[in-house]
């Protein structure tokens, strides 16, 4: 007598893109547009079944500045995600990766996060000379 399998389909994991591989992801383009001068640190936790992602800009040259960006949070299931952009108090919440990346998008782009770039580079620059 043979076992019958009961377990519902079990999707590819390899194909499931999650709020914290996309951080992961913006990490590593930030250090490549700016030459490793800005680095993006992604720092997670957990409690109990729910996830919270804070993605930094970090900058090694003023002794490790860092300046958070946002925070993630979601559930073992992941959607829906909550996006806290820290510098305008908006919340954005996505119910899918692809909402998700629509809203890591603003934020990235928003005029907040680009004179928090703009500054840190001008640090970076004077720090340099002297």
């Amino acid at each position: 007598m043979s076992s019958e399998n009961l377990w519902c389909d079990i999707p590819d994991f390899d194909s499931i893109k999650t709020p914290s591989s996309m951080l992961y992801e913006q990490a590593e383009a930030l250090k490549s547009m700016t030459n490793g001068r800005l680095l993006a640190n992604v720092k997670k936790s957990q409690k109990h079944n729910m996830f919270t992602y804070e993605l930094l800009i970090v900058v090694p040259t003023l002794a490790n500045y860092s300046q958070k960006i946002l925070r993630v949070s979601h559930d073992l299931t992941i959607y829906p995600a909550t996006i806290c952009h820290e510098q305008s108090g908006l919340d954005y919440v996505a119910a899918s990766d692809d909402e998700f990346l629509k809203h890591l998008r603003t934020i990235l782009s928003s005029a907040e996060t680009r004179l928090i770039i703009a500054g840190l580079n001008a640090q970076v620059r004077l720090a340099a000379e002297d």
